[in-house]
């Protein structure tokens, strides 16, 4: 029998929760799975379960086990993202644990504090700048990264890993030393609140030692922002800016910032890698970016990657947590009574792939509207971060498709590997630069005598 974490297990580990100066070194690799053979089955049976929830959609669209149920049908996975009063985000009690008191809104319910926290984010980061402010600070790191890059380039941890941490310093305005662990600290996070559900002990430790350091590099950022005394317009300082009018406290801050990095790094590093194994894998998806590229249109680059993200986007579906006795397919044969405390997964990637509300759903096809698209979520909880995400995940993939005859590394190297949930090493090849070739050359030594007054245009002319 499945039973999943919410709330009860979570509490428990709270309640149990050891000082951070006792947890082990943090390590990202404690990730992997021990599951051995079967988790090797498993994985390679899942890799793309698009198979599995077609035969679901079809014949069993609404599985339940334990306090688990899994919802596959498109329009019952709208209802259910719409009807937030009903299904509600489970991720809060750990958002505000390590947030040290304060919710972030991916873990809070529609409300006052829900809108009241959602404008503070938005008056600090507003969609309207990204476009003009991120994209060259992601275009210039993609690009700087990729004319360093040689064959057999780890385009994971060497490119997707390390420019969403770069735009965070840019961009967010932190004060970050080593791009690498600050990654793996976010990805903790991350892995804690959505790739969790059974409260692993082990994903708790990580996620709550990356949570500390992640918060003491908050106050480092905080503190440099106020030395900079009102100079810096970047997102950090606004929310100092608002907390010092007694808008914002520091938990609030923490939670704003937190919830930033550990939805869009982890988040970017899932979606940018995933993406970019579905274009090596298709030939149609790496024809649409191709001509995207050659075309110079970055609307054409956005869409065939948004089309590629449909086959592999960073789940099957979010967590929700039934709060009272609630009814879904109602008026059709799969209508059911959702129990309260039951746990559901309402699968957006079954979703994106339902002939009753996708037209033409296993076609490669940039030109779809944008409503066929979950993949940055739906309802209330639409990702707040999907245009620095966009922007972020398409200057990526325009450096490394610069490259001329850009394919995967042969072998092992070019197949994905992941820690846990998350991607972190897949290799390519491509050609490299005429300027950067080594050429076959030829040194001859040549003695002759040298008479004073002879010219030295002379000498050079007879040898």
């Amino acid at each position: 029998m499945i039973t999943l974490k919410y709330f009860s297990a979570v509490r428990a580990a709270q309640k149990s929760q050891r000082p951070v100066a006792e947890m082990p070194p943090f390590d990202i690799y404690r990730l992997r799975s021990k599951g051995g053979i079967a988790a090797r089955i498993a994985g390679f049976l899942l890799g793309d379960p698009r198979w599995l929830l077609a035969l679901l959609r079809r014949f069993w669209p609404n599985p339940g086990f334990g306090n688990f149920l899994l919802v596959t049908k498109g329009a019952d996975v709208r209802d259910i993202l719409e009807r937030g009063d009903e299904f509600e985000t489970p991720y809060g009690p750990e958002m505000a644990e390590l947030a040290r008191g304060s919710n972030f809104i991916l873990g809070m319910q529609d409300g006052a504090a829900y809108r009241q926290m959602k404008s503070a984010v938005l008056s600090a980061f507003p969609p309207a700048e990204v476009e003009a402010t991120v994209r060259p600070i992601a275009e210039r790191h993609s690009r700087e990264i990729m004319t360093r890059a040689s064959p057999g380039f780890d385009a994971i941890a060497g490119l997707m890993k390390i420019v969403p941490v770069r735009i965070c310093r840019d961009y967010f305005g932190l004060q970050i030393d080593d791009e690498t662990e600050f990654a793996d600290w976010s990805i903790a996070l991350s892995a804690l609140f959505f790739s969790d559900p059974t409260a692993n002990p082990t994903t708790r430790q990580l996620a709550v030692v990356g949570g500390d350091r992640l918060i003491k590099i908050i106050d480092r950022s905080i503190a440099a922002v106020r030395e900079k005394a009102n100079k810096d317009d970047r997102p950090l300082a606004r929310l100092v800016a608002l907390m010092d009018q007694g808008r914002l406290s520091l938990p609030d801050i923490h939670s704003i910032m937190l919830g930033m990095v550990a939805g869009f790094v982890p988040t970017n590093v899932l979606a940018g890698s995933n993406c970019l194994d579905v274009i090596l894998s298709r030939t149609d998806a790496r024809q649409a970016v191709d001509e995207a590229l050659g075309a110079g249109d970055t609307g054409k680059l956005d869409r065939a990657i948004m089309e590629a993200m449909r086959f592999k986007p960073i789940w099957i579906g979010p967590w929700r947590y039934t709060r009272r006795d609630a009814v879904i397919g109602k008026g059709t044969r799969r209508e059911r009574v959702v129990k309260a405390g039951t746990v559901v997964m309402p699968a957006t990637l079954s979703a994106m792939f339902d002939p009753e509300i996708v037209q033409r759903p296993n076609a490669f096809d940039t030109s779809r509207p944008h409503r066929d698209y979950m993949v940055f979520g739906y309802g209330i909880h639409l990702c707040i971060g999907a245009e620095i995400a966009r922007i972020q995940i398409g200057e990526c993939i325009r450096a490394l498709f610069s490259k001329p005859k850009l394919t995967r590394a042969r072998g092992r190297a070019g197949k994905m590997v992941s820690v846990g949930a998350y991607p972190a090493s897949l290799k390519v090849d491509f050609e490299r630069s005429p300027l950067c070739r080594t050429a076959e050359q030829s040194m001859v030594t040549v003695v002759c005598p040298i008479t004073r007054p002879m010219p030295l245009d002379a000498v050079r002319d007879n040898v």
